[in-house]
């Protein structure tokens, strides 16, 4: 929602993603060099990336979770565990992969270094 003089609500602005020294849990069923970029990505900023949901993981992505094959199966179980370490110990944070891209993309922005992944690869997922 955007109030009367077109700025969005405080409530409605979310902080932006920190990636030093966190850790990651991809959970989609993207091709395995798409999910790679990703998480290359994320290390290039200071992130960990875990192979599986955790006690010590700070963020869990959430991305396609469509399809019966195994790679399908496994992000929903992440998912559906995240979501319970969420609701009971709270400290986990859930965001989409499509905030993970936007965010990548902004933290490009402020860097000097560039990135062998172009904007466009990471917003469009390619």
């Amino acid at each position: 929602m955007r109030s009367a003089n077109g700025t969005a609500p405080e409530e409605d602005v979310r902080p932006p993603i920190r990636f030093a020294g966190r850790s990651f849990v991809v959970a989609s069923n993207q091709p395995t060099e798409v999910l790679r970029a990703l998480e290359r990505e994320i290390e290039a900023r200071g992130g960990s990336i875990h192979p599986f949901l955790n006690a010590v993981t700070e963020v869990l992505v959430v991305g396609d979770l469509a399809g019966m094959d195994s790679g399908a199966h496994w992000a929903r179980e992440q998912v559906r565990r995240g979501t319970i370490y969420r609701d009971r110990w709270g400290h986990l944070e859930l965001i989409s992969e499509e905030e993970l891209r936007a965010a990548l993309v902004e933290s490009r922005r402020g860097r000097a270094s560039g990135s062998p992944f172009d904007d466009r690869s990471i917003a469009d997922g390619a």
